[in-house]
């Protein structure tokens, strides 16, 4: 690392703005760059760039002064780029799992059983109260993380936690009373 750039780097961990500035300059196009050859859409790219900006910022106290800053800025890329594969992939995992899971057979009894577990899953969600739902829906519809969640939300990331467990509650609720009403039929006839 030349003399500038170790300058540049100690600035910017004693929290300099300018030197974050710089460094923004320096590095904007080429993580840009960098995400297009992971494969990444413009606007992902550009997404992950800001991330990795915001990232550097408030991770300023941990660079290491004898160690690569080119380095640990890049690191931080790939990590929010694999981070954003990881999401993408297990999204589409469950949504794939929950589409068999919940597709019905051509048996009449599991249509029936799907209907009644999808009508007991929508009665549910539409009777949680407006703020549960709303993290329910982003946490397990959109994949957000509590963090993200409680960002949007302006709420912290324990009530983000307290929500959808309560939540997961009301369903497990809906869904015992469901599996005793089926049981009580069955053992009725």
């Amino acid at each position: 690392m030349n003399q500038d750039f170790e300058k540049l780097a100690e600035r910017l961990r004693h929290g300099d703005h300018k030197a974050f500035d710089q460094l923004y300059g320096k590095y904007h196009q080429k993580i840009f760059f960098f995400c297009l050859k992971y494969g990444l859409r413009q606007e992902d790219a550009e997404e992950v760039v800001q991330e990795t900006f915001v990232k550097l910022w408030t991770s300023k106290d941990r660079i290491d002064p004898d160690k690569s800053l080119s380095s640990f800025i890049f690191t931080i890329s790939k990590n929010i780029i694999i981070d954003n594969f990881k999401k993408k992939i297990k999204l589409q995992a469950v949504s794939v799992y929950q589409m068999k899971l919940l597709e019905p057979k051509n048996d009449v009894e599991e249509i029936m059983d799907y209907n009644d577990l999808n009508s007991t899953f929508q009665k549910t969600l539409n009777s949680l109260p407006g703020k549960r739902r709303e993290v329910f829906e982003l946490s397990r519809f959109k994949g957000m993380s509590h963090k993200e969640i409680s960002k949007e939300l302006g709420i912290s990331p324990k009530t983000v936690e307290n929500h959808i467990s309560l939540a997961l509650k009301n369903f497990k609720q809906a869904v015992q009373i469901l599996c005793l009403f089926v049981l009580t039929s069955i053992f009725n006839f």
